[in-house]
């Protein structure tokens, strides 16, 4: 009689689950919201000028409303995600917006004319769209800091950036369309409709960390908790966000007030594609109105090409030589880049090179931005909401400047000069890259 010694076999190791990229699928969704909701209104700037008998500087005055509640509101919105978590955050941030969304299309009939003026019916509408919206990037930044593995962050911020990007390239074509075919009320009524679908689905996917989400594995919280120069299994875990928000050190530090100043400029001109892009495709290029949405898709094209990719590479630059060096390539060259493309845009007579140029100087701009949201991770992971608030109140307070400025500058120079100054001012901002240190924490963290 023979016996057989049984068979061993060996565990079959598990596969770490991809709830991260799934939450980065939807920061994606809500992104691409963001902007159709601030975009619309510039492809409907012309109807609604017309309507109600608006000039370019009560419109330009319309544009910043939302501009100045946006940048207001950066770090209240970054310090409710650190404090409250992301999830019920910016759920609560999108259906507001989207209401005010809705809001636009009505606000001239909401309150009594002999109080408020329709322009200014339309500028406290958009200032309250603005407090919503300003929730958005923190609550991302804070979303990717709890979701995502050092070694990712750069790529990971960029994809909500390129969302941005997709969301800006489909709103012209789709506003201008409702416009045509339903008129530009109706307009807002579908881009509040669709934020309201996307609020919904954020609230019943996602979660605040990794560790709270059922179908997270141990092996996906290994590999989010990894950490630079340790091994998973010892990599520390995260703090509770109920930690007190350092504000002293974070009010005190170069790196921040850096980043601030770096993004300002970015905001500066990034608002000249969202308010008065097509507005100058049509007065000083002298396009239709159709061929002048199609063409405004141009830079948000670009943008969404160019985000991921500067985003792949600001990883992989850190990873081979260090954050300091890593980080400031990127950063830095995208920049150099964006003024110079915008300054040949501006210049060119040919409308089809023109828009190759003009669109590769917004695109450079957002390759850049992943490098900037990377370091405020990199410099303080567990109030990175916070971090982030300070550094996009800055870069709105440049996104409030230069929609007011720029139709100034443009009537006295002309649109030419106008743009010109503006990659001046996107050329000095990347010099300030010499400065900053993304391998310097904050001493608090």
């Amino acid at each position: 009689m023979s016996s057989e010694s049984p068979v061993k076999t060996e565990p079959v190791p598990h596969v770490a689950t991809r709830v991260r990229w799934r939450m980065l699928i939807l920061m994606l969704l809500v992104s691409m919201v963001t902007y159709l909701d601030r975009v619309n209104i510039s492809i409907a700037a012309k109807q609604i000028m017309t309507a109600y008998q608006l000039s370019n500087a009560e419109m330009g005055r319309i544009f910043s409303a939302f501009i100045l509640a946006y940048a207001l509101f950066q770090v209240p919105g970054g310090w409710l995600a650190d404090r409250f978590g992301p999830r019920i955050v910016l759920t609560v941030a999108v259906v507001w917006w989207s209401a005010f969304t809705a809001l636009t299309a009505v606000a001239a009939h909401r309150f009594p004319l002999s109080l408020f003026p329709v322009a200014w019916s339309l500028v406290i509408v958009r200032f309250c769209l603005g407090m919503g919206e300003a929730a958005a990037w923190p609550n991302f930044n804070r979303t990717i800091a709890n979701w995502m593995a050092p070694k990712d962050r750069a790529f990971s911020i960029s994809v909500p950036l390129a969302g941005g990007g997709l969301g800006a390239t489909l709103t012209p074509p789709l506003i201008a369309w409702l416009m045509v075919k339903y008129g530009w009320k109706q307009s807002f009524y579908v881009s509040a409709v669709i934020g309201l679908v996307v609020a919904a689905i954020w609230l019943w996917y996602a979660r605040d960390r990794a560790e709270e989400h059922p179908h997270v594995n141990r092996e996906e919280l290994l590999v989010i908790h990894e950490a630079e120069g340790q091994s998973a299994a010892d990599s520390p875990p995260s703090p509770p966000r109920e930690a007190r928000t350092p504000w002293r050190t974070i009010l005190t530090e170069p790196n921040v007030w850096l980043l601030a100043a770096i993004n300002l400029t970015c905001g500066y001109v990034i608002y000249i594609y969202l308010t008065w892009f097509y507005t100058y495709l049509l007065e000083a290029r002298g396009l239709s109105l159709m061929r002048g949405s199609l063409y405004t898709t141009g830079p948000f094209l670009a943008i969404t090409t160019l985000t991921p990719i500067g985003g792949i590479l600001c990883d992989r630059a850190a990873r081979r030589f260090g954050k300091n060096l890593g980080r400031r390539l990127v950063g830095m060259g995208g920049m150099l880049v964006a003024g110079m493309a915008l300054y040949l845009g501006a210049r060119i007579a040919n409308i089809n090179l023109a828009i190759v140029g003009l669109s590769l100087g917004a695109g450079a701009i957002y390759f850049s931005l992943s490098s900037q949201w990377a370091v405020t991770i990199d410099i303080s992971k567990e109030h990175a909401g916070t971090v982030s608030g300070i550094m996009n109140w800055a870069g709105n307070t440049g996104g409030i400047i230069s929609p007011l400025l720029l139709p100034v500058l443009a009537r006295a120079w002309g649109w030419t000069p106008a743009l010109e100054s503006a990659a001046g001012v996107i050329l000095l901002g990347s010099l300030l890259w010499l400065f900053l240190e993304p391998q310097r924490p904050l001493r608090a963290c």
